[in-house]
């Protein structure tokens, strides 16, 4: 049986300054973005968040030898993206050298095998927003696609990845991120209670 981690930030990450998506518009619950379009325009405002690994509100960035160490691996899921990095005047010395990481691993059928209660359902499009569980997950194999590195698809802004993912990071000691193991993951909303 696979282990799975929860892919957590270690910083903030840079300021998200240009991103395109193709959306369709939902009149009742707005615009409901379907698929990106180009690369994302980041800049870094802090020293810290210049990191192997980074976020932006749109996903992840990493450093050209991420992209290598994963390749090197065989680890699947992702796709290489584009982004275009800059820096405030005082980090522009700084190596701005990124890409981007696109997650495409997923899950299938997620919120009905763990029973995810529905929070908000958009009476139009059927968009549906679940309650994240606020103490651990669990990822049932069924629904599990086999990538190294992917996403819940009902739980938007949380990485899954295997142990064999995690080990490239170790050797590497890649920063910027750590992995949790998903049985002791606390969902950050609930952390602070």
């Amino acid at each position: 049986m696979t282990s799975f981690y929860v892919l957590e930030h270690t910083t903030l990450g840079p300021e998200v300054t240009g991103v395109t998506v193709k959306h369709i518009e939902c009149s009742q619950c707005g615009l409901r973005p379907v698929a990106r379009v180009g690369g994302t325009t980041v800049r870094f405002t802090r020293k810290s968040d210049l990191t192997d690994w980074s976020r932006t509100a749109e996903g992840l960035i990493v450093r050209p030898s991420v992209i290598d160490h994963l390749t090197e691996a065989r680890l699947s899921g992702w796709r290489q993206g584009i982004v275009h990095a800059n820096a405030v005047s005082r980090l522009r010395e700084q190596n701005l050298d990124y890409d981007e990481l696109i997650v495409v691993g997923h899950t299938r059928g997620y919120a009905s095998l763990v029973e995810l209660e529905i929070r908000d359902e958009c009476s139009e499009c059927g968009r549906k927003a679940y309650r994240r569980p606020e103490n651990g997950l669990v990822l049932p194999q069924e629904c599990w696609d086999g990538s190294d590195i992917l996403t819940i698809d009902e739980l938007p802004g949380i990485t899954i990845v295997t142990e064999a993912f995690r080990q490239v990071v170790a050797s590497h000691r890649h920063t910027g991120i750590e992995l949790v193991p998903i049985e002791e993951w606390r969902d950050p909303l609930y952390r602070h209670r």
